[in-house]
């Protein structure tokens, strides 16, 4: 039977995860260094606590937690993210629980995207959700960054086309703090002055938010949900989506949307057809861990480790590559974003990489399909070793030298 004649226009159009598989496609490389993953360091999991909590909640609370839980997410775990996030008057209502986030993005699209749809998204910017764009029927248009964040020039001219084409442009996509792949942070100015372009064009904003507790230098910035809440009295232009996979544990497959209410409820009847709902003993196994005042501490020790990793592997890049190549100097996140010079292709370099016992991620797959770039690269500094980043590094630097 060829199912292949069978599938939808969407399944057929859909690859799986190329990071994935380039990834596996290095996998049985001895005494390769991967700089390739996204992957937190196990060292920062709170195993010996949400041990306990687990075993706690479903011994005392497992007639409720181990029931079907609501679509929408664990009232508890909402109440108690709320007051730890500083949100203290949103109402439930305002939030859902989801199972990770790009879960909630992929909601969030599908509550809003009719196919040909444009979805201004930065360039380059997290493949998982260029691909659940994609799946919705999204038309993509990425903007490049600068120091700042999104270039708001470049943005501006990108809606000013699509609606010249006649297309509707629905909502801006953006990771602003520690941006996944390029590292950087949104200024404060660049945030406010988003915010006014989009209430000014009626645009909605996406702010994808994994990375902003992970800052280990450097003054926090305030995020555009709540410079929007603050200084524009606005709770309903963007939606912010904040996930637990790089404070908690990935496996845990925790996140949570606040925004709109209406948009909200969308979002959590999409959930309720996909997933009927989140992990019930999860959500309630984080709402302890808040009820707790267990997290703040937490994230401050995830903050000390990273620190000397990120140190780590900027001084290693300084020290090892040539001047022709430059790079983001992040002051938190887990990524670096690497520029090559014009004539070398991170995609062909890949290969050559790995036969040096070291692999990356080419830069091109965090581009929409057809506005690519070659010569960059992401590198992740959080799951190697010292040693590994310091002999991966200057295995890299070496291949690029003799280029």
């Amino acid at each position: 039977m060829n199912y292949s004649e069978r599938f939808s226009e969407v399944s057929r159009a859909m690859g799986s995860s190329m990071i994935r598989e380039l990834v596996a496609s290095t996998k049985n490389i001895p005494d390769l260094i991967s700089f390739a993953g996204g992957f937190p360091s196990p060292r920062t999991f709170p195993k010996d606590i949400l041990s306990e909590i687990y075993s706690e909640v479903v011994k005392t609370e497992g007639t409720d937690v181990l029931q079907y839980g609501q679509s929408e997410g664990d009232s508890l775990l909402k109440t108690e993210l709320a007051k730890w996030d500083g949100y203290p008057e949103l109402s439930l209502d305002q939030s859902l629980i989801t199972v990770g986030s790009t879960n909630g993005i992929y909601y969030y699209t599908r509550a809003l995207i009719d196919p040909g749809d444009v979805v201004i998204c930065e360039a380059p910017s997290f493949l998982g959700c260029l691909v659940a764009f994609e799946a919705a029927g999204a038309d993509l248009r990425g903007v490049p960054l600068d120091d700042e964040g999104i270039d708001l020039d470049a943005l501006k001219a990108a809606v000013s086309n699509a609606r010249a084409e006649g297309k509707a442009v629905k909502f801006v996509y953006t990771i602003p703090d520690f941006q996944n792949p390029a590292g950087i942070t949104m200024s404060y100015q660049r945030r406010k002055n988003l915010i006014e372009y989009c209430l000014a064009e009626d645009l909605l904003i996406l702010e994808d938010n994994p990375y902003s507790r992970l800052r280990y230098s450097g003054e926090a910035v305030p995020t555009i949900y709540r410079i929007a809440q603050n200084e524009y009295r606005n709770t309903d232009l963007v939606m912010e989506i904040v996930s637990f996979s790089k404070i908690l544990g990935p496996g845990m497959r925790l996140a949570y949307a606040k925004g709109n209410e209406a948009l909200i409820g969308k979002m959590g009847s999409w959930q309720q057809k996909v997933t009927v709902s989140p992990d019930c003993v999860t959500e309630r196994v984080a709402a302890r861990f808040l009820q707790k005042n267990l997290m703040d501490d937490h994230i401050a020790g995830i903050c000390d480790f990273y620190r000397p990793y990120l140190h780590k592997m900027l001084d290693c890049l300084k020290s090892e590559m040539p001047d022709y190549v430059s790079w983001t100097k992040p002051e938190g996140g887990i990524f670096i974003w690497m520029w090559l010079p014009e004539e070398l292709n991170a995609d062909e370099l890949f290969i050559q990489a790995s036969q040096h016992k070291v692999t990356y991620i080419p830069g091109s797959k965090f581009y929409p399909r057809g506005q690519e770039k070659f010569n960059c690269l992401r590198l992740n500094f959080t799951y190697s070793s010292m040693e590994q980043i310091e002999t991966g590094i200057a295995r890299l630097g070496k291949l690029i030298k003799s280029i």
